[in-house]
């Protein structure tokens, strides 16, 4: 599942963003969190407004009162004058171009808790933002695990369950981190579904298969062969390359002995690492987004 500041950190649109970090203090001058502040830049809205991650606190309207009360905060400005960078898009042999400098101030202000707030600090903190003339929308950890549920997955991933922990639980998690949701069997199958139907809708209904080859997965005649012969058949339909195989311990021959069209398909390697493997997986579930 991804976290809330993994959402924070995903890019919004197509906008671009300024980033730094602002310290905020209690109305007696103590420092109470160190914030991560992005400013947005909409330049085809011709719009700005800002986005701040606040990790767990003591007191998260403290902090945010804090914040509310520094100038730039009010200006959207990382300074008293200006942020000193100018950003401008457009063509070098066209004349329309559009420029940072001409952004307005929407008011909107995006708030991202570590904390999960209640009700009562969600009313106070809104409250403090409209005195202020700020618009606010709060996102916390309950916001995160919402929206993680519904993200439809890109990818399925097939594993025999003798590899859950050291490998499909692991990469799972990497992937989700790195906002490439996928269907894994403990984040997608809900208490008494079907677990065929859901099996066959996952496989279904994704870009792509992660498949872990491994000596569990060639010995087990249940499910993951199953799951593989339904891959194989839509791979053969579609005529897309939808098999993204995980060499995990096992040989060229072993894999040839299970599958020949697999031998000849390019695989990874477990031994790269989880978090290299998601990079790469990530990349390629991707590609047919561009």
């Amino acid at each position: 599942m991804a976290t809330v500041r993994e959402y924070f950190d995903k890019v919004l649109g197509h906008c671009l963003s300024l980033q730094n970090t602002l310290l905020a203090k209690s109305q007696r001058g103590e420092d109470i969190a160190s914030l991560i502040a992005k400013i947005v830049l909409d330049l085809e809205g011709n719009a700005k407004y800002w986005s701040f991650y606040i990790p767990a606190c003591s007191s998260p309207f403290e902090a945010v009162a804090g914040l509310f009360a520094v100038n730039e905060v009010q200006n959207c400005s990382f300074g008293p004058q200006s942020d000193g960078l100018v950003v401008e898009t457009g063509f070098a042999d066209y004349p329309e171009r559009a420029s940072s400098v001409d952004l307005v101030f929407t008011r909107r202000v995006l708030l991202y808790f570590e904390d999960i707030l209640d009700q009562r600090c969600r009313d106070e903190i809104k409250s403090l933002g409209r005195e202020r003339g700020l618009f606010v929308i709060i996102r916390d950890a309950e916001y995160a695990e919402a929206k993680s549920r519904i993200e439809k997955p890109l990818a399925f991933i097939s594993h025999d369950s003798r590899d859950k922990d050291d490998l499909a639980r692991p990469l799972a998690v990497e992937l989700s981190k790195k906002m490439c949701p996928v269907w894994y069997d403990e984040y997608s199958l809900r208490v008494g579904a079907s677990l065929r139907q859901s099996i066959e809708s996952g496989l279904k209904e994704t870009r792509h298969c992660i498949v872990i080859l491994s000596p569990n997965f060639f010995s087990n005649d249940g499910w993951g062969r199953a799951e593989f012969d339904s891959v194989y058949t839509r791979e053969i339909i579609e005529r897309e390359n939808v098999i993204l195989p995980i060499w995990h311990g096992v040989t060229v021959k072993q894999v040839y002995e299970y599958s020949p069209r697999l031998a000849d398909k390019f695989g990874l390697s477990s031994e790269l690492g989880v978090e290299e493997l998601a990079r790469r997986l990530e990349r390629e579930i991707r590609s047919g987004d561009t």
